[in-house]
């Protein structure tokens, strides 16, 4: 066999690998999701959204604004109670008996537990009695105050519904200062809402000119691009990406089936903040052993990062990152039509996405927290540029490279924005969106020729998303 073909079939192998992996990822990512949904009440990220901006319409400094609104918001809500998740109908009566929708929501009750009882939907003892609960909570807001509601009526209702339950259990009872502090919070997260749609839209205006731009310039041959190439060394990136994507998924896993041996010892459930914390050494320790694995092979580490565009950071790689934040907001808005129009073909119309770091972020404590920060914003930006948009784009140019500038660029960013989007765990329907990003931060990688900027617009992105996501989950 000839020295080319040997790395030919290096190459080969090497994808054969992250194809097993990734869609072993998607594999896992919908296992995990539909144990959440068998274990809780289905509650989506839009009736949590739709609790807040309920609340937040109701406080002084908004009601005046949102009257008309609320007074047609039931139309909007109702449709989020999905008949093939049940239990979506216990946070969606919830925000209907907050509307003043009393009936409405006790007769969307009374559906679910028909359906319960002629066996069109399985249920277990656990959601029967939080089905009871709620609809005792519901019938009660008719007059607040009046029934004695028993503590493990409130946290069976709270743990399955969240911030949807804490806001039925004051109305419920009458309790008027939760009641103002819920208001209070929703004030915050519509603000911040709010804030961030328009200074997000004035920002994608601005990313918008800033893709004119890339264009203009790739069409002149004015780019960066993925800087020297190494043609005897290509297979190295497939490799150690593919060992990135395997030791994250074992290394991720090992403190999963730790705890799953504990508690099947007969021992308390380990908290949260210990499971982030080793998803934190899971992220590193699998970083470390992909790198690892590329010095093994013959490479310089120095070489290696190089090459994946890893450089010194500079104040100007802040600057660029957020124009390409900015690129990436049009894109996201491209992504959410078309996850929309994917949904409708083949879905219910609804975009349904969940990630376990809304979990994490409701369930876990100040360190917790901050630990779900250090993943999110710190983690997650720095290991996946490494090696999304460091080794398997730094691949996939180089493959796709008797194909063309324009060719190699337009294959790779579509085959690392499509891998990126797939393993996340917010479902396949999701893609689009998250793959929009992905595109964008690609761009950066080859207009800057560095992930330096694409890690700073990871970091942003992620930010922004889960500071919103505390505020909705933590009030």
């Amino acid at each position: 066999m000839t020295h080319t073909a040997r790395l030919r079939l290096a190459n080969v192998l090497a994808w054969c690998a992250i194809a097993v992996v990734a869609v072993l990822f998607v594999y896992e990512g919908r296992e995990s999701s539909s144990e959440k949904l068998r274990t809780r009440a289905a509650v989506s990220a839009q009736q949590v959204i739709m609790t807040s901006m309920v609340n937040g319409m109701y406080a002084p400094m908004w009601s005046a604004q949102f009257a008309t609104q609320l007074s047609v918001m039931n139309d909007q809500v109702e449709p989020l109670a999905d008949p093939e998740e049940p239990g979506s109908e216990l946070a969606t009566a919830a925000i209907l008996c907050r509307l003043g929708e009393r009936e409405m929501a006790l007769e969307m009750l009374a559906g679910l537990r028909n359906r319960i009882a002629d066996g069109t939907v399985e249920s277990d003892e656990k959601f029967d009695n939080t089905l009871a609960a709620v609809t005792l909570l519901v019938d009660g807001a008719g007059a607040p105050g009046a029934r004695a509601v028993t503590d493990d009526v409130r946290d069976d209702v709270i743990d399955a519904l969240g911030p949807a339950g804490r806001m039925l259990v004051a109305q419920s009872t009458g309790d008027t200062a939760e009641l103002d502090r819920l208001s209070a919070a929703g004030a915050v997260v519509l603000g911040a809402l709010v804030a961030v749609v328009l200074g997000g839209g004035l920002v994608g205006l601005c990313g918008i000119a800033a893709l004119v731009v890339f264009v203009v310039m790739a069409c002149l041959g004015k780019t960066v691009g993925i800087g020297r190439a190494r043609p005897d060394w290509a297979h190295l990136y497939a490799e150690i990406f593919a060992v990135w994507l395997l030791g994250y998924m074992l290394f991720a896993r090992v403190p999963r089936l730790l705890v799953k041996w504990w508690v099947d010892s007969g021992h308390e459930r380990p908290s949260m903040d210990v499971l982030l914390l080793s998803s934190v050494a899971a992220t590193v320790v699998a970083a470390v052993f992909a790198l690892w694995w590329g010095t093994r092979r013959g490479l310089p580490l120095r070489a290696i990062l190089q090459d994946m565009g890893l450089r010194a950071f500079r104040f100007t790689d802040v600057l660029w990152g957020v124009v390409c934040w900015a690129m990436a907001l049009p894109l996201l808005a491209l992504g959410l039509l078309l996850a929309a129009l994917l949904s409708t073909i083949f879905g219910d119309g609804k975009i349904h996405a969940s990630h376990p770091i809304q979990q994490m972020v409701e369930s876990s404590g100040t360190l917790g927290l901050f630990l779900t920060y250090v993943l999110a914003c710190v983690c997650a930006p720095v290991f996946e540029e490494l090696f999304f948009r460091g080794a398997l784009y730094r691949n996939l140019r180089q493959t796709f490279g008797r194909w063309g500038a324009l060719g190699s660029v337009v294959i790779a960013v579509l085959v690392n924005s499509v891998i990126f989007a797939a393993i996340h765990p917010q479902g396949l329907i999701f893609i689009p969106v998250l793959g929009s990003l992905a595109v964008a931060f690609t761009l950066m990688r080859e207009w800057r020729g560095t992930i330096n900027a694409s890690i700073v617009a990871h970091a942003i992105n992620n930010f922004v998303v889960l500071s919103l996501n505390v505020l909705m989950l933590r009030h």
